[in-house]
């Protein structure tokens, strides 16, 4: 047995009470500032209030952020707000959206259920991302503090072991909700109770390893969290806590609504910031063509092989890279790395291009680097002088979570971003009654 996905009593929102769409909310890492007042005025229960609740001046250790969502949970629950769940259940989760740059309508499916959190050297969960400590910092909080999933990790499994026949069955019935959020992107989920249908998941998954597509923050938290909580109950290794498991959403690794978007890089001004010199210093190891930028549009688009990128700086002039000395590259990036890692369009700009060529220590990367999925918005912060620089980058194919899991290899942050992020707010995962 590899992986172990259960069904589960899931807390969730009464229907008779509320109204799906005013409580549900994006994940909380894209959630701007401006939309978290949005969710707020939007509903008093909206989920924003657990998985982002605003601070206030007067946070303290005892109250703060995180126990205000603590208290939120417990009261809609005596209120009659959230509803459990009388016995454990798979949900099945369908999304139907239109992609963003070619407007075609999609259709991506997910399993929802509670995942036996397991460390990374075992190979049954293969991460892809590194993390970065102030977002573990945060999630950490909220969970010793609530004790509950409130969003789940974005899983992806390999093989079809019956599950589709099992999704066959379950959507005969009419979905929980379905609704549709500020996006555009509708949201229908259906509850699997069926204790065969149920069983057949369970045995689909179990044969299989794991890849977390998004939500590496919070498995990560998740599983530090366990191992605590196992060491301070001295729990024996055959004993299971309810902390030994996350919510997890499962989706197979070849559906037809799979879809990665790029992750651009913007950079912000440091020291040493000329133009002309750092695209002298790309050179030879990238072949630098200096061109407007609708023409490197059209190459990125066209090349299929080649690795490729788009740079254009503040003052205006942009540059197509492409990459053709690997063996010079790998010299001056870090070693006992595997092959395919030398080749990433991400690495290359973190290690190779911001860390050897440029000269911006790994330690300063958090603080320099900003991301946006939008090639308009990386294009308007650097003419608009916002950043100093913006990486134009390709969507990375799928196959390559598989590819670098293989190796047991990690890509740089923000190296992936499946679109469209998963719900918040759909069902809860409680670690303790």
């Amino acid at each position: 047995m590899l992986a172990d996905f259960r069904p589960f009593q899931a807390w969730r929102y009464n229907l008779d009470q509320v109204r799906i769409d005013q409580v549900i909310a994006p994940p909380y890492d894209v959630i701007s500032g401006e939309e978290q007042n949005a969710l707020y005025e939007r509903s008093p229960f909206n989920c924003v209030r657990l998985i982002l609740n605003k601070e206030e001046a007067s946070d303290q250790d005892q109250a703060n952020r995180y126990t205000r969502a603590r208290d939120f949970f417990q009261d809609w629950k005596k209120k009659g707000i959230l509803t459990q769940e009388s016995s454990p259940c798979f949900y099945y989760y369908r999304q139907t959206f239109k992609h963003p740059l070619t407007g075609e309508t999609k259709e991506r499916s997910a399993l929802l259920g509670r995942f036996k959190i397991e460390a990374f050297e075992k190979q049954i969960v293969i991460p892809h991302e590194k993390t970065l400590s102030k977002p573990r910092a945060d999630r950490r909080r909220l969970l010793e503090a609530t004790r509950t999933n409130f969003s789940p990790v974005f899983g992806l499994y390999e093989y079809d072991h019956g599950q589709n026949e099992a999704i066959h069955t379950i959507l005969q019935k009419a979905p929980l909700f379905d609704t549709t959020d500020d996006q555009g992107v509708k949201h229908a989920v259906w509850v699997v109770e069926d204790p065969q249908v149920i069983e057949g998941i369970h045995r689909g998954i179990s044969a299989q390893k794991v890849y977390i597509a998004d939500g590496h923050h919070r498995y990560q938290t998740s599983l530090e969290y366990a191992q605590e909580q196992r060491a301070l109950r001295k729990a024996k290794p055959e004993e299971e806590l309810d902390s030994d498991f996350t919510l997890m959403a499962l989706v197979h690794f070849y559906d037809p609504g799979m879809l990665i978007l790029p992750t651009h890089r913007m950079i912000l001004p440091f020291d040493g910031y000329n133009p002309a010199k750092l695209a002298e210093a790309l050179k030879p190891i990238f072949q630098v063509e200096a061109l407007e930028f609708d023409q490197i549009q059209k190459r990125l688009a066209q090349s299929a092989k080649q690795v490729q990128m788009g740079l254009q700086f503040e003052n205006g002039t942009s540059y197509l890279l492409t990459f053709q000395d690997p063996a010079e590259a790998r010299r001056k990036m870090p070693e006992g790395k595997a092959d395919l890692w030398y080749d990433l369009d991400v690495a290359l700009v973190s290690h190779l291009i911001l860390g050897s060529l440029w000269g911006i220590p790994e330690s300063q990367w958090e603080s320099t680097i900003r991301y946006t999925h939008s090639t308009a918005e990386a294009l308007k912060q650097v003419k608009s002088k916002q950043v100093a620089a913006s990486f134009f980058l390709r969507a990375p194919k799928v196959e390559l979570l598989r590819d670098m899991g293989a190796h047991r290899e990690l890509m740089p942050q923000k190296s992936t971003y499946f679109y469209p992020k998963l719900a918040s707010g759909l069902v809860f995962n409680q670690h303790e009654k």
